[in-house]
């Protein structure tokens, strides 16, 4: 039998998340060639901490696996011409926490609008409203300035030091409670009002 956290994610496993920039749209089997195309970048392979360039074949075996999986959901992120420009994901989801992460936004495109901010919000909002959570963590390389900064912004406090392959990640945990929507709202707003 499947828990209620279980069942929502089946319930929205397919389903779109509209924002005001982006969209989140669940990553499909056709998605997998530009999902790798970005990540064999060498600036997300090193932020991703990924020894060798995955290949499609790579790639195929994740998605089916993630595909059996009840405890995690994995979207594009689309800007609102359709254009894939990013991925982000939600895992390892109980009823009280899950883990944000898997984040790229494509360095061609990181610079014209606020994907990230927008892709991040939609994600929280989601995994706060939504599934229900208490609890949302994420861990970033040590040296990835854009991340740390955004998660403070967003009201994830530092836990700790993990070591994820021989590479340093700061953890990070951000309670429903210190959710700093309105601020994060505002960056948008002004991005929109230009």
């Amino acid at each position: 039998m499947m828990t209620n956290t279980e069942t929502l994610i089946a319930e929205h496993r397919n389903s779109d998340i509209a924002g005001r920039i982006v969209d989140l749209s669940p990553v499909t089997e056709k998605d997998l060639s530009e999902i790798i195309r970005m990540r064999i970048d060498p600036k997300m392979m090193y932020y991703f901490n990924q020894p060798q360039e995955i290949s499609l074949i790579d790639q195929q075996e994740w998605f089916r696996k993630y595909q059996q999986r009840t405890d995690d959901l994995y979207w594009t992120i689309k800007n609102k011409d359709g254009l894939i420009v990013g991925t982000n994901r939600l895992y390892n989801v109980t009823s009280d926490k899950c883990y944000q992460g898997s984040l790229m936004v494509d360095t061609r495109y990181s610079r014209t609008a606020p994907f990230s901010v927008e892709a991040i919000m939609l994600s929280l909002d989601f995994a706060f409203n939504v599934l229900g959570v208490h609890t949302v963590i994420n861990e970033n390389r040590h040296d990835n300035k854009n991340m740390n900064s955004l998660s403070k912004r967003f009201g994830f406090k530092f836990i700790h030091e993990v070591d994820i392959r021989g590479v340093v990640y700061k953890h990070h945990e951000l309670y429903r409670e210190n959710y700093k929507r309105e601020d994060i709202e505002s960056v948008l707003n002004l991005w929109l009002s230009r």
